[in-house]
């Protein structure tokens, strides 16, 4: 099994209407360089609610000028993986 490490950063939020799921799948992308992987991490999102426990009262939306911690994560191979239906 192969291991992929997404390393931990910080970020400012710079944008209205940003989301941790938005923050997070940039982040991913960033790191990852491929829009499907990106997508099908699962957990990261979690992950950064866990380190960040103030963002759960803010609501959807993150508030703009919030400095929020993306935390270390690894993926295993075959976690990244989206399944589809026509594989079998």
């Amino acid at each position: 099994m192969t291991a992929r490490i997404i390393p931990a950063a910080q970020v400012r939020i710079v944008v209205e209407d940003a989301s941790i799921d938005l923050l997070c799948y940039q982040h991913l992308m960033g790191t990852l360089r491929d829009r499907q992987t990106a997508g099908a991490v699962k957990g990261y999102a979690e992950a950064t609610l866990e380190a960040n426990p103030a963002l759960s009262s803010a609501g959807m939306i993150l508030p703009f000028g919030s400095i929020v911690t993306l935390p270390e994560f690894v993926i295993v191979s075959g976690q990244a993986q989206a399944e589809r239906l026509w594989d079998e």
